[in-house]
């Protein structure tokens, strides 16, 4: 009977990879394999499950880099929850994204640790390099102190430029919540341009119709 049903077998454990792959925790998993099939799965087993994508995982996280190079970095930090001796804490996962010589984006690697510093950055870009990725031409990131200075230390005769998401984001945070569309337009407007000539002219006219608004004085600063 389990020959015979093998292959929906196989397809309902895909479909529950699947889902833990897109962050469906394994207490969710387990009630929706129950209200498909009206069996009940333990978390536990779920988790089992789950360890199929171990070596898929590893394989991805441990494959060479110097197999292309990589001209341009952006690297970055996300903070998610982790269960950690019983309880639960807050981690950052390092993250460096590539663009290759065919402009195509490809993940390099990810990290977690306890949170962010120089030493932390350095020991995720040294792993990184431990594959066999070169020093690119240009990394971006905010500007992030410890950051700054991993990226200086680790990838000599690269140029680092401030990531203009997260610049733009400083300024936003010292603007007024409410009634600053136009001025919000305005602002991104700068950075939405080709040339550095047009970012200028552009930031000049924001000020000159902004500036005297005494609310924009330190995004304006800034």
């Amino acid at each position: 009977m389990f020959e015979q049903y093998a292959r929906c077998d196989q397809a309902l454990v895909l479909a529950m990879l699947e889902m833990v792959v897109n962050g469906v925790s394994t207490r969710k998993v387990s009630k929706i394999v129950e209200q498909l099939c009206g069996q009940k799965v333990s978390k536990s087993f779920v988790s089992t499950i789950t360890e199929k994508l171990d070596p898929v995982v590893n394989k991805w996280a441990s494959r060479p880099l110097n197999t292309m190079y990589y001209p341009y970095i952006f690297a970055d930090a996300m903070y998610i929850k982790v269960r950690e001796h019983n309880r639960v804490v807050s981690k950052a996962v390092y993250i460096a994204t590539a663009v290759d010589q065919n402009n195509r984006r490809e993940i390099l690697g990810l990290r977690v640790d306890h949170g962010e510093s120089t030493e932390s950055w350095q020991r995720f870009f040294q792993y990184l390099k431990s594959r066999g990725l070169q020093s690119p031409k240009l990394v971006i990131s905010d500007a992030h102190k410890g950051l700054k200075s991993a990226i200086g230390t680790e990838f000599v005769g690269s140029s680092w430029q401030r990531c203009t998401v997260h610049f733009k984001k400083n300024i936003i945070m010292h603007m007024p919540k409410k009634g600053m569309d136009e001025e919000k337009m305005g602002l991104k407007r700068i950075f939405e341009v080709a040339t550095v000539e047009e970012a200028r002219r552009y930031k000049n006219e924001f000020i000159e119709q902004f500036g005297a608004n005494p609310k924009l004085e330190k995004a304006i600063e800034i």
